[in-house]
């Protein structure tokens, strides 16, 4: 199945789940994610903001992270220099809806990519292996490419898809969070 119909299909469900269902299923992707060591050892994390409807929602994460004391990097979309910038969040009350009808924060604080040492990253499908659809913009693959840190896929199970066809340019994730499993990408290659 080409990338545009697996999009298709998996967002056709995500978007059929209710409010509270999303809400309960990303409840679940959180208390994994906090069992995982190296997202409780990392001291700065680069998370995105979920925006679009049912995406697996990183607000709670966002707020835990503040909680104790993590440094907490967003994407900034800069559409005309077609790149992603990354600035510190101090607070969720800083975000405003913008590019893409995403929230970013609406004051810049550069981080530079060496001080990230995790990215949670979003994903319409992956499979196994850490490959993954995103909106296709390609604007994730560029970045992860640059980043040399632990990059976590947060998905609900019906995400994961068989096999996901890669080019070049895509950057697979090391770990991908569910609701039922913790997957190690690495592991599953071997």
């Amino acid at each position: 199945m080409n990338k545009k119909l697996i999009r298709d299909k998996v967002l056709s469900i995500r978007n059929s789940l209710s409010p509270e269902e999303a809400k309960g299923r990303s409840r679940l992707i959180f208390q994994n994610l906090k069992t995982l060591p190296i997202f409780n050892t990392a001291n700065t994390v680069h998370t995105y903001v979920s925006s679009k409807k049912n995406e697996v929602d990183t607000i709670e994460i966002i707020s835990y992270l503040f909680s104790v004391g993590k440094r907490v990097v967003v994407p900034v979309v800069d559409k005309d220099r077609k790149v992603m910038r990354h600035s510190e969040l101090k607070s969720i009350s800083e975000l405003k809806k913008s590019t893409f009808g995403i929230l970013e924060p609406e004051k810049i604080r550069e981080v530079g990519l060496s001080e990230i040492d995790l990215v949670l990253v979003p994903a319409i499908a992956v499979d196994r292996f850490g490959n993954r659809i995103g909106f296709g913009a390609g604007y994730y693959d560029k970045f992860l490419s640059q980043v040399n840190c632990p990059k976590i896929a947060l998905v609900y199970d019906f995400q994961i898809v068989d096999k996901i066809e890669t080019s070049p340019s895509d950057v697979p994730v090391d770990f991908i969070v569910t609701e039922t499993e913790i997957i190690s990408c690495k592991a599953v290659k071997q």
